[in-house]
C-alpha cells in the first residue's frame, strides 16, 4: 500500500511515516512538503491513500482533490483523526486480496466474463467490503468512485452493472443463483436491483474476507 504523507516540516513527516509503516509491513510511504508536489504525484502514478498533517499545503491538497480528483483518486487520510470514512488501514491493506474472492464469487455465479462490469465489478463489491457505508448512496458515491478508477462516467457505470445482473439472472446457474440471493429478492420484482445484487455480494465477501484480518 502506497501512501503520500504531506507535512509541514521533514521531521513531523518522518514522525508520521514511522506511524505509517507501523500499520503493516505492506505500507510503504512518501514525505513531501508540497500540494503541488503531491498532486502531481497522485497523477502520475498510483498511491493508494494520502496522509494530510495539519499544514496549509495539506489543505490546499485536500482542496485540489475535491475538485479535480486523479483517475484513480487516494483514500485520503487526516493525521490526528480516526481513518476516515471508518476505513481501518488494515482493510485497505485486504483489498487486492478480496477483489480476487469477488472475481471468484462471480464465476461462480456463471456471470458472463465478456461483459464490461466484469472489469470493475470485482473492485467495486471489493471498495463496499472495506468501505460499506458506499452501498448507501450508489449514484452519488459508488458510482463515482468506480468511474474515476476505471475511466468511464458513472451512468456507465450503472447500465454495465444492470446489464451483467440481467445477463446474470437469465443466464447463469439457476442453482448457484438460488444457493447466492435465497429468498433476499423480493419476488415481484424478479431480478435483484443493483444494490440488493451489490449488498449481497458484499455480505458473502464480508463473511469470506474475516479470515485475512
Amino acid at each position: 500500500m502506497r501512501c503520500v504523507i504531506v507535512a509541514l516540516t521533514p521531521s513531523q513527516g518522518q514522525g508520521w511515516l514511522m506511524a505509517v509503516e507501523n500499520w503493516g509491513e505492506k505500507w510503504q510511504g512518501q514525505v513531501v512538503l508540497t500540494a503541488d508536489e503531491a498532486y502531481a504525484m497522485l497523477r502520475e502514478s498510483h498511491f493508494d491513500a494520502c496522509l494530510l498533517c495539519p499544514c496549509p499545503e495539506a489543505e490546499a491538497l485536500a482542496r485540489r482533490l475535491r475538485e479535480r480528483p486523479p483517475l484513480a483518486p487516494p483514500w485520503v487520510i487526516r493525521a490526528g483523526e480516526d481513518v476516515p470514512l471508518g476505513i481501518p488501514p488494515g482493510a485497505l491493506c485486504h483489498l487486492p486480496e478480496i477483489t480476487c474472492l469477488a472475481r471468484s464469487l462471480l464465476r461462480a455465479l456463471t456471470a458472463r466474463p465478456g461483459l464490461r462490469a466484469w472489469d470493475f465489478l470485482p473492485d467495486m463489491a471489493a471498495l463496499t467490503v472495506v468501505h460499506p457505508p458506499l452501498t448507501e448512496d450508489l449514484r452519488g458515491k459508488l458510482y463515482p468512485l468506480v468511474a474515476r478508477r476505471h475511466g468511464m462516467t458513472p451512468a456507465a457505470v450503472e447500465r454495465s452493472l444492470r446489464t451483467l445482473v440481467e445477463s446474470t439472472w437469465n443466464r447463469g446457474s439457476l442453482h448457484a443463483l438460488e444457493r447466492f440471493f435465497g429468498h433476499s429478492v423480493d419476488p415481484e420484482k424478479g431480478k435483484p436491483t443493483n444494490k440488493e445484487f451489490l449488498c449481497r455480494l458484499q455480505e458473502r465477501l464480508t463473511l469470506a474476507g474475516r479470515r485475512l484480518v
